[in-house]
């Protein structure tokens, strides 16, 4: 990782690694898996505030496995709680869905585009992973309060609902896909099938969040928010937020 952004920490960070073999649970295609290594990292804990909000970094490199840009693993919280996250280098799709009863049943799906300095809330209840879609490595940071993860939902069901395809190293078209062409490159959406019912993708931006203190733009790092305490209060009590985090509230359709 670059050490300019722990150099901006007092606070020595837990470093956690997910391997590829920790990955092939959620791969579109485990078997294009060749060696093991490092696919992810996280450094957490590098701020906390009042108890309440840890911030992150995660770095996740560019690269491809079967067709399929790289991705964090993806998870749900085990309560209403929400992230707030920044592009610092690179360019990332994040995948969010939400359930209601049914995990394999979902109800709501959107890809949120995001470049360096922009932001990305996920709303309560709602699951989520990050995509290297860039052909650099990608870094984020997030803050998020004392929450616990579900990972097993997201793993018994082989990934997200989606899998994000590099359609020029995959020959493998069918129906179930959209096709978006950015940057120059080809991205497709292709369902996974381990699901119930998926519905059409819907591409998301956040708007500027004034009463969260999120504002987009690289001048205007998450980080500070260390400095205003009560702009991260959303994030441990979002029962006092129920109106203002909304997907209609927080994004707008591109």
């Amino acid at each position: 990782m670059s050490g300019k952004y722990l150099l901006n920490s007092a606070r020595s960070p837990d470093v956690s690694k997910r391997m590829v073999f920790d990955m092939k649970p959620v791969f579109r295609n485990p078997e294009a898996v060749g060696k093991n290594g490092v696919f992810y990292e996280v450094y957490r804990n590098l701020e906390i505030v009042g108890g309440k909000a840890r911030y992150d970094i995660t770095e996740i490199p560019q690269q491809k496995i079967g067709g399929e840009f790289a991705k964090t693993f993806g998870h749900y919280h085990r309560g209403p709680q929400s992230d707030l996250y920044e592009v610092l280098e690179g360019y990332a799709y994040f995948l969010i869905q939400r359930y209601e009863n049914n995990p394999a049943d979902i109800k709501e799906a959107y890809i949120i585009e995001a470049m360096t300095g922009d932001k990305i809330v996920t709303p309560p209840n709602f699951g989520h992973l990050a995509v290297n879609v860039g052909e650099k490595d990608l870094v984020l940071a997030n803050w998020v309060s004392l929450v616990e993860y579900d990972y097993e939902t997201i793993k018994k069901l082989r990934g997200g609902c989606y899998y994000v395809i590099d359609a020029r190293l995959d020959s493998r078209l069918d129906s179930t896909r959209l096709t978006a062409r950015q940057a120059g490159e080809a991205i497709e959406f292709e369902k996974n099938p381990n699901y119930k019912s998926v519905p059409e993708l819907k591409k998301l931006k956040l708007k500027d969040v004034p009463e969260l203190g999120i504002k987009n733009g690289a001048q205007y790092p998450i980080l500070n928010l260390k400095n205003s305490p009560e702009k991260l209060d959303w994030l441990a009590h979002p029962e006092k937020y129920q109106e203002l985090l909304t997907i209609k509230n927080l994004y707008q359709e591109i």
